[in-house]
């Protein structure tokens, strides 16, 4: 095996690294810095630029200049919407629901930009070390879902790179401290990045680091900051000059990078002047911007952001049953991490030395070149215990969700739960997988679905078919079915979501798509959508063994769901159709001799 890279793919900027004999080393790129920013620029004519040259582009050519891509990697576009209003490109929905961008006319998928930018850091540490590269380590947020890890193997995959390990940033980072460190301790991994942000408890020793908990939020991160920021600066210009900049994309890029600049200078004096001259023009001239920005008032734009941070940080605290005190030490990862207000909100909490001894723009990347060396033998290896980013189960009777792998359960793991039928001889049971934390199936993402055929006939709740989950240390899980008095069994391996189909609506993680002003409403509507398209595949998959009554019902449901769609009806006449309809749905398989598994059996 050659030189293992670790790879930061980062959302503003990345940063790779390899161990050389037992010391770690940043690799140069051919710019000479040791990070690269996070952008793809394209010309009229087609040529790319990545890095450096890219981000310089952004001023004048926002519209071809491709920046935080990793915000979109793995997402429905319905879930991301939020992120693609701050975008200066064309964001738009892919016929297949996904993200995708929009460049010289030719649409990409945010995986095929991640894995430009990586084609470029890959031939950086080939130039660096003069040899090929073919192995790397990447890093990904520790809550990022199954369909963006999957995103950005795929992302490594088209950049010629055989990606042996896809590792979380927090378990990078305790990765680096265990290797300079070896020593027992609890710590606090708090990474505020560009994009993301993550916090995850862990207790580490001399060969051991066992994560304990973690939480997160993928859509918090320093472009958040910086786009408070830049609200700021429009509602300033407006107020002085009377025009409203909000519409036009270089303005807005302008602002952006000097909303970014003020942000890094704010972290050592506590004013910065914001000059932006010949901004725009009116009938009357030049219209320039010039304004001061102090610490205060930065702090009280970003404030909010700050505290939904170390909300996250006490909630992980909470689920690995330890209190502030019981911290050792808190790890500072991120740019954002760097801010004063951050740091001492981190001390007041969680009450014990902030380690800043690692650089946060680089340790993430330092993480993952140690664990391509343990993985190739040149160091010591550590015992590396993660966890689950999300809980897993299965859908059961009344369109539940029953959990049989807890969020934060150290993997690799194992477990089987018996379930059972719910209607009097039923041949065939489904098993949907599911994750989330939502009691209601519908409200968790689908990660597959498969039958279990040939069932022995039976009262409903005698059979017992047993169920078995198992995730391996890269989080593929494969879940099987095995009915125990016939010895059928049928299973599924969840590797690559993207063969699988849509997911669905997670609604920890999407924003409310909002009809009008009621939230409520939008979601019940989402909720009697999904429905409405359940029946109409069951109509089409089981047309010919249904009667003539059963197809008139179906389409009679059909067409009342549409219809009450299509009017403006209350929230509580959409929640009766809502039961309604998956009444009818459970009563129609239930003809057909195929279910949901029962409720559990303990």
């Amino acid at each position: 095996m050659g030189k293992v890279i670790g790879i930061d793919l980062g959302t503003t900027n990345s940063v790779c690294a390899f161990m050389d004999r037992h010391d770690p080393q940043i690799i140069i790129n051919e710019e000479g810095g040791r990070v690269t920013p996070s952008v793809v620029g394209f010309s009229k004519m087609g040529e790319r630029f990545v890095g450096d040259v890219a981000k310089r582009q952004l001023l004048i050519n926002p519209d071809n200049t491709i920046y935080a891509i990793k915000r979109f990697m793995g997402k429905r576009y319905k879930e991301a919407i939020r992120e693609a209003e701050m975008a200066n490109y064309d964001v738009v929905e892919t016929p297949e629901g996904d993200v995708g961008v929009v460049v010289n006319e030719r649409i990409y998928q945010p995986h095929e930009i991640s894995a430009m930018i990586l084609q470029k850091i890959k031939k950086n540490a080939e130039d660096f070390l003069g040899e090929t590269v073919e192995d790397a380590i990447i890093t990904v947020p520790a809550y990022f879902t199954d369909r963006q890890r999957q995103a950005t193997k795929e992302a490594g995959a088209i950049a010629g790179l055989n990606v042996l390990r896809i590792i979380n940033e927090p378990t990078a980072a305790a990765l680096a401290y265990v290797h300079e460190r070896r020593c027992s301790s609890v710590i606090g991994v708090y990474d505020f990045g560009g994009g993301t942000f993550d916090i995850s408890i862990l207790r580490v020793d001399r060969d051991v680091a066992e994560v304990l908990s973690t939480r997160g939020n993928n859509s918090l991160g320093g472009n958040d900051i910086d786009e408070r920021i830049v609200r700021w600066l429009i509602d300033e210009f407006e107020r002085g000059q009377g025009i409203d900049v909000s519409g036009d994309r270089v303005v807005l890029q302008r602002l952006r990078d000097a909303a970014e600049r003020a942000k890094l200078d704010l972290s050592s004096i506590t004013e910065t002047e914001i000059n932006l001259p010949f901004l725009v023009a009116d009938a009357s001239g030049p219209k320039h911007l010039q304004t001061t920005l102090t610490r205060n008032t930065f702090e009280k734009l970003a404030m909010p952001l700050f505290e939904e941070t170390f909300k996250e940080c006490r909630m992980a605290l909470e689920d690995a049953s330890m209190g502030p005190n019981d911290l050792d030490e808190v790890i500072l990862v991120g740019g954002s991490s760097r801010i004063p207000r951050v740091q001492e909100m981190a001390r007041n909490l969680f009450k014990c030395p902030l380690n800043k001894s690692f650089n946060p723009d680089e340790v993430v990347a330092v993480g993952a070149a140690i664990q391509g060396a343990m993985l190739g033998g040149e160091v010591k290896a550590v015992t590396l215990l993660d966890v689950t980013n999300y809980s897993l189960g299965i859908e059961v009777e009344g369109r539940r969700m029953a959990t049989l792998i807890p969020k934060n359960t150290t993997i690799p793991t194992v477990t089987n739960q018996l379930v059972s039928s719910v209607v009097d001889n039923q041949k065939v049971v489904r098993i949907h997988v599911l994750q989330g934390e939502n009691p209601l199936a519908g409200d968790n993402v689908s990660l597959g679905e498969f039958e279990l055929h040939g069932v022995s006939p039976a009262p409903r709740g005698v059979p017992r078919i047993e169920v078995r989950f198992a995730i391996d240390v890269d989080g593929i899980v494969n879940v099987s079915a095995r009915d125990q008095r016939s010895g059928r069994s049928e299973e599924i391996t969840i590797a690559n979501q993207a063969a699988i189909g849509p997911l669905k609506r997670d609604t920890e993680d999407e924003p409310d798509q909002v009809l009008g002003d009621d939230p409520q409403l939008a979601d019940l509507r989402g909720k009697v959508e999904r429905e409405l398209v359940a029946l109409e595949a069951l109509l089409r998959e089981q047309r010919g063994q249904l009667h003539q009554k059963d197809i008139f019902e179906i389409e009679l449901a059909l067409k009342r769901g549409r219809m009450a769609l299509l009017k403006s009806v209350e929230a509580e006449n959409l929640e009766e159709l809502l039961v309604y309809l998956q009444r009818f749905h459970d009563h129609v398989q239930g003809k057909l001799g195929v279910g949901s598994a029962s409720v559990p059996i303990h």
